[in-house]
């Protein structure tokens, strides 16, 4: 399975969904129609456009879902020894 990155073959998918609602294509739009046809078919390893689309939005929807899915970890941000407050207060001699 190729490595994905998510956000450009949205990106990707978004673009083709735009051009598809262009009324009249002219040269330049069907040239870039069929470069990102190709960059979807790379993505998915799949060799026909149209089934590498529909894999495409597969893949999509499943990372969509697996990350709604994912719990929230918020980690607190590590604070240097020298700005730390300290546990006990510092009792002066």
């Amino acid at each position: 399975m190729p490595l994905i990155n998510y956000v450009v073959l949205g990106a990707l998918v978004a673009e083709l969904d735009a051009l598809a609602d262009v009324a009249v294509p002219d040269a330049a739009v069907r040239r870039r129609r069929e470069d990102a046809l190709y960059t979807v078919c790379v993505y998915t390893g799949v060799r026909d456009p149209l089934r590498a689309l529909v894999r495409a939005r597969r893949l999509l929807a499943r990372h969509d879902a697996a990350v709604l899915a994912a719990p929230v970890v918020r980690a607190e941000p590590a604070v240097p020894a020298e700005l730390a407050v300290p546990a006990e207060p510092v009792v002066a001699a």
